[in-house]
């Protein structure tokens, strides 16, 4: 069902039942409960792709993975999600592989403004060609940093964590305590093992 069907069945203007849909607050609450109802009748679905090319905003975060199998990963992917509905956006998932020739056709969308930012989870070996792709689009990488400090970056201290996990098994009496890493191109995983070697 189209707009204007809908304001026909509510009895309000075309730009009324545009208002409502776009949460305009100088709707009179009157006409919003008409609209509001004759869309509830009719299951009307607004066009996404309609209003995207209105208002030159998709509402999407392209998120990059280079292995959603990974149980770290998809844990990470959960918890973005979850954070971008409460802000209004929607995330596409994309699984790269740690391929940066599918990376390159995922961030496409990206400059055709089909996404509106990009997450990223690789290697911090790979930054520098992701840097290169991405140019000055608005990114945050994921767990894994440069040194140099010029992309935006979301991780924990993993040295300490890693400490303060062998600290505490030491303290419950453990005294043969195995570490079972990632690859070590992940500088997480460098940093993990630092501080296990530096705690034992």
């Amino acid at each position: 069902m189209s707009i204007q069907k809908i304001a026909k069945l509510a009895g309000v203007s075309v730009a009324t039942v545009s208002r409502v849909i776009n949460n305009s607050d100088s709707v009179k609450e009157i006409n919003r409960d008409k609209v509001l109802k004759a869309i509830e009748a009719s299951n009307y679905q607004p066009n996404l792709l309609a209003r995207q090319l209105r208002t030159a905003r998709s509402s999407m975060v392209l998120v990059l993975v280079s292995d959603i199998s990974n149980p770290f990963c998809a844990e990470i992917v959960k918890g973005i999600e979850e954070q971008a509905e409460q802000n209004g956006y929607r995330i596409l998932l994309c699984n790269s592989g740690a391929d940066i020739n599918r990376s390159r056709s995922s961030l496409q969308l990206l400059a055709g403004k089909m996404v509106e930012g990009v997450i990223t989870m690789d290697a911090f070996t790979r930054l520098p060609e992701l840097t290169q792709l991405i140019g000055d689009m608005p990114w945050v990488q994921c767990a894994e940093y440069a040194d140099a400090g010029d992309i935006s970056c979301v991780g924990i201290n993993d040295t300490d964590a890693a400490r303060q996990l062998v600290a505490h098994l030491a303290d419950g009496g453990r005294r043969h305590i195995a570490l079972i890493n990632h690859d070590l191109s992940y500088k997480y995983a460098q940093l993990r093992q630092q501080g296990y070697q530096q705690e034992l």
